[in-house]
């Protein structure tokens, strides 16, 4: 039944009848909209908050995992940039020792930062996730490349095995310490008339006495005594097989004949200032071939890697030899 609605009109002291227009119309279904929007939106919501199927349990759990641990994952990963930083330093040493130059290439890896995981939202710490992850798959096949030039270039055949295992690569004094190297291979100031000239070998100062050890095992195939304040003085020369050739002047004693065979580290002689020597020394030289080599190069037995490179800064320091 459709009820009349009338309004007291004050002009004519009567009731009249209030009839519909346009303008209460569309303020009624506005009205009506806008409650039946918000009664939807709070079913929703609603339903949202208490009805959950697998799917959106999984999502709101990965999420919620995130939100506590991604904090600790980025300063776990902040941790690897040294590393890297590291590595990658330490094979552009490598690729130039072996091959001789600089990478070909710089490799250009993403790097994440630790502020950007602490203030990334789930959905960005899953992007950053897979930058790293690029950055991963980057190295490994930086690391396959690398791994199969180094493998190329250090393929030994036996008779570069041979080779290897005739290198003198002991100490020939002992305890050695890196202070002893007093004058490295090349060119140097000669003691004597104080002008430049080519250092064979290196000059290594000890206490008179002190024991001299082959570098590596042989036979002597020179032994040199001589009273001369020149040259050599006393001195032993021991071929290693395979081109290697090693020799101990400035010799105070020899201990060892001739032909003789010689065991590495075996003692061949003391340390003295025999020939042309202005202190006590060994001069000590490796030849290749018939060619004088540096022997700091080849000293490497019982070294760390920061002890070679101390005595190989140390060696190219130029300076005034003994002899």
């Amino acid at each position: 039944m459709r009820y009349t609605t009338y309004r007291y009109n004050k002009e004519t002291c009567q009731f009249e009848r209030v009839r519909l227009n346009a303008r209460n119309v569309l303020w009624y279904c506005a009205g009506v909209a806008v409650t039946a929007s918000c009664l939807l939106l709070g079913i929703l919501l609603l339903h949202d908050v208490i009805v959950n199927t697998d799917a959106e349990k999984i999502l709101r759990k990965e999420n919620r995992a995130l939100r506590e641990h991604h904090a600790i994952l980025s300063a776990e990963l902040e941790e690897l940039q040294p590393v890297l930083t590291s590595l990658e330093n330490k094979d552009r040493v490598l690729h130039k020792r072996y091959f001789g130059s600089q990478l070909a290439s710089a490799r250009a890896y993403d790097h994440v930062s630790k502020e950007k995981f602490l203030l990334a939202d789930p959905r960005t710490f899953r992007n950053q996730v897979a930058a790293l992850t690029g950055t991963s798959d980057k190295l490994l096949s930086g690391a396959s490349e690398t791994n199969v030039l180094f493998a190329n270039r250090l393929l030994l055949s036996k008779d570069r095995i041979g080779s290897l295992r005739s290198a003198p690569t002991l100490q020939p004094v002992k305890p050695w310490e890196n202070e002893r190297l007093i004058s490295g291979y090349g060119m140097r100031v000669n003691p004597f008339h104080k002008g430049l000239y080519e250092h064979l070998g290196i000059d290594i100062a000890m206490p008179r006495g002190t024991p001299v050890m082959a570098t590596a095992s042989g036979f002597t195939r020179e032994i040199k005594r001589s009273d001369l304040e020149a040259g050599y003085g006393n001195y032993v020369e021991i071929d290693h097989g395979n081109g290697w050739v090693t020799r101990y002047a400035h010799l105070e004693d020899i201990r060892i004949k001739y032909g003789s065979r010689i065991s590495k580290g075996q003692v061949i002689g003391t340390l003295g200032s025999s020939g042309g020597s202005v202190a006590p020394h060994l001069h000590y030289e490796i030849l290749f071939n018939g060619t004088n080599v540096d022997p700091v190069l080849y000293m490497l037995e019982g070294l760390t890697s920061d002890q070679h490179d101390g005595l190989t800064f140390r060696s190219h320091q130029q300076n005034q030899s003994l002899d």
